[in-house]
């Protein structure tokens, strides 16, 4: 199972994350992952990182569809992919309302319909077609890129119907918070989705996204792993996800404690459980064995951000992460 690292908070800049890539790539990791939300800019980080790797493939986890439209994804992914030692993956995401409304002014879509038309110019355009359009989100009149590339397009999945649809048209599905009943159940979904296209399961490359941080001591992460989940557990589409494993009460409490105004308690409502099913903490051996986990339900690569204990320095302990989950 690859093991790469993802720098979506791993840094706080872009000199720190360039230097935690470095140390990952040492120490036996695959390659260097990347998100977009309202820090570092997806396509720039990916390109700087890409620059400095020696080996590994650099890809987007995820870049948001609706704010770069399907040519100009084209022309970044196609761009990165001639500096990154084994290629670049174009990883999609809806996103959210807020990030895609809200913070970028940008409409949001239809997530199916927009995923499926986005991903279907972007290969168009990655093939060097030119490309006119009567309908839809883009509107093209005789579109082309002059650097065709062929660059692998994976995409986040949560749903059912998204999860289908990527084993459909995509070369591979990232999944985020997960636990391992979760990637079985998953993988039946992308297995249905790949039959319609002619494919197998084993076609779709299938990612799981983690956070990490090595300790004896559970408490000392906790607050941190709370606040996190705590966002989505609120987010509808992740509280489907979680009420399917049994943790349905725990999202109707925490919402209602936070309408309440009672926000330190819902955000403490988070329990040890649904965080411990889905993230990476505790001392190397104990990560080590979730790995095996996960690995042995058909997770074929992980990707993995340091979270640091609070307390602790923060590049010193980030570091100590990549060591220890590093050359397995």
């Amino acid at each position: 199972m690859a093991l790469s690292i993802e720098l979506a908070t791993a840094g706080r800049n872009l000199k720190e994350s360039l230097a935690l890539a470095s140390d990952a790539e040492a120490r036996g990791f695959k390659g260097a992952w990347v998100s977009e939300v309202n820090g570092m800019d997806g396509v720039a980080l990916a390109t700087a990182l890409a620059q400095g790797m020696q080996r590994g493939r650099v890809g987007s986890a995820i870049l948001p569809m609706q704010t770069r439209d399907p040519m100009l994804l084209a022309m970044a992914s196609s761009t990165i992919s001639q500096l990154a030692p084994d290629g670049f993956v174009l990883g999609l995401g809806t996103s959210t309302e807020l990030i895609v409304q809200d913070w970028h002014a940008t409409p949001w879509g239809t997530p199916l319909a927009l995923t499926r038309e986005c991903v279907a110019l972007t290969r168009r355009f990655l093939a060097g077609e030119r490309v006119t359009t009567e309908e839809g989100r883009w509107r093209y009149r005789r579109a082309q890129i002059t650097e065709p590339a062929n660059v692998p397009i994976y995409l986040a999945a949560l749903n059912d119907r998204m999860l289908e649809l990527a084993g459909e048209i995509a070369d591979g599905v990232i999944l985020n918070f997960v636990s391992v009943d979760d990637v079985r159940h998953a993988r039946e979904r992308i297995a249905a989705g790949a039959e319609r296209a002619g494919k197998t399961i084993d076609d779709v490359e299938l990612m799981v996204y983690f956070r990490a941080s090595v300790t004896d001591d559970y408490a000392e992460a906790e607050a941190r792993y709370q606040r996190e989940l705590f966002t989505y557990v609120m987010a509808p589409v992740y509280q489907k996800m979680f009420a399917r494993a049994g943790f349905g009460e725990v999202c109707v409490e925490a919402e209602r404690l936070w309408r309440a105004g009672e926000r330190e308690q819902a955000v403490a409502s988070v329990p040890h459980s649904l965080i411990d099913e889905r993230a990476l903490i505790g001392d190397r051996e104990r990560i080590a064995s979730r790995l095996a986990e996960y690995e042995q339900v058909g997770v074929g690569a992980v990707m993995v951000t340091p979270i640091p204990i609070p307390d602790r320095d923060y590049m010193t302990d980030a570091a100590h992460i990549i060591h220890s989950l590093g050359n397995r």
